[in-house]
């Protein structure tokens, strides 16, 4: 057989077994949100469920014109960041983001101690010393409120470790 003609029997061997092979693509959120579920797509949604826990809930818009939403928990305040949206609206997840004032204690090793020991949120330092929490969650098809409410209590509850942890490790 000639050597051109083997090369595109194994290209076309290559073609159909890449073809074979399922990729990854991110689920959209079409449905929108049930009723008396919380979405990300619904941002008022989020609001709500919040301030029905007992927290306090602004909506507003972040920098890119995301929706954001700002709030507090365990005597620190947090935002509520919007992700994978679709023209700022239509969004799949939610980040809860909490930062900190700059310490030069506060390192890579500092940081990678909290994550060896917490599972749900990360802590991540920059070089500046600042330190954020970090909480994703996807929202697709909507959450019910029990398992909301349940978010937002892992969420109160690392907060309040953090306060704990920072105390016994910074001083």
């Amino acid at each position: 057989m000639p050597p051109f003609r083997l090369s595109l029997l194994g290209l076309g061997l290559a073609l159909s077994i890449t073809a074979s092979i399922p990729t990854y693509a991110a689920p959209k959120d079409e449905t929108g949100c049930g009723t008396d579920l919380v979405c990300a797509a619904s941002p008022q949604t989020i609001a709500s469920a919040l301030q029905k826990a007992g927290y306090t809930a602004e909506l507003t818009k972040d920098n890119l014109g995301d929706p954001m939403i700002n709030s507090a928990a365990a005597g620190y305040k947090f935002s509520i960041l919007f992700y994978d949206c679709t023209e700022h609206v239509k969004c799949e997840s939610l980040q809860f983001y909490a930062s900190y004032d700059a310490n030069e204690k506060i390192t890579a090793d500092y940081v990678n101690k909290w994550n060896n020991e917490k599972r749900f949120v990360s802590a991540i330092v920059n070089d500046e010393h600042e330190l954020t929490l970090r909480y994703d969650v996807a929202t697709i098809g909507g959450i019910n409120q029990t398992n909301f409410k349940d978010i937002l209590d892992w969420w109160s509850t690392l907060l309040g470790d953090y306060s704990n942890f920072s105390k016994e490790n910074l001083n």
